[in-house]
């Protein structure tokens, strides 16, 4: 497949809106107060996967190796948002075109990655590297401990919420990324406690992370500066 796309950039612009207003329209069709136009979001379902298709058709005719991108990442997802208006299997299969968004995402990724902003962000990401990796790391061991302590402390107590070390993990995952759902939560001593020790946990990694992402962005900057 060619490095670069078929189309020129306008009209790269032109398909990213024409995705835009495809979630859109799957967005908008799900409200009760427009049950009614029913038949006007089909056939704009429709027409949007024609739109698809030809987009699909041309990338797949002007691709230097054809089989090359039928069968990259991004030619699956194109493939599988046209998918459901030829597949005739009787399922609904429009949330397929759902996958559109990984187009969108490569597409504006791409089209961003002209400006220089972009390009200081990407040496950023290249500078942080080893040390986000090792941040990782270290957050996959506390996020393992912080599940088994948990399962092992709350499972007597309340089974039916910690019912396997995997409703463990859930609870440190969304204890140290700060989320807190507070679907599922200790209430004895020991739970607490760790508990406590978690969230702070939580705060010092979400508070590394930025650091670290700070700091490559000056050593970006400075890159990027003359002599």
């Amino acid at each position: 497949m060619r490095q670069n796309s078929p189309f020129p950039e306008r009209v790269e612009r032109v398909i990213l809106a024409v995705i835009g207003l495809d979630l859109l329209l799957q967005c908008v069709e799900t409200v009760e107060a427009f049950a009614q136009a029913a038949s006007f979001f089909h056939w704009a379902s429709v027409g949007i996967w024609l739109l698809y298709t030809l987009e699909w058709s041309v990338r797949i005719l002007r691709a230097e190796d054809r089989r090359k991108y039928a069968f990259s990442f991004l030619g699956i997802v194109d493939f599988l948002a046209i998918m459901p208006l030829w597949a005739f299997t009787g399922f609904d299969l429009k949330a397929l075109r759902a996958f559109r968004l990984f187009r969108l995402f490569v597409t504006t990724a791409k089209l961003a990655s002209r400006t220089s902003a972009a390009a200081k962000l990407a040496r950023a990401f290249r500078f942080a590297l080893d040390e986000a990796g090792a941040l990782f790391a270290g957050t996959g061991i506390i996020v393992i401990t912080a599940g088994f302590g948990m399962y092992h402390l709350e499972n007597g107590v309340q089974p039916e919420v910690f019912a396997t070390v995997y409703d463990g993990l859930w609870w440190a995952v969304i204890t140290l990324t700060t989320v807190g759902y507070g679907d599922i939560q200790p209430i004895t001593a020991a739970g607490k406690i760790l508990a406590t020790v978690a969230m702070f946990a939580g705060i010092g990694v979400i508070g590394s992370a930025c650091g670290i992402m700070a700091d490559a962005l000056r050593e970006a900057s400075v890159g990027e500066q003359p002599g």
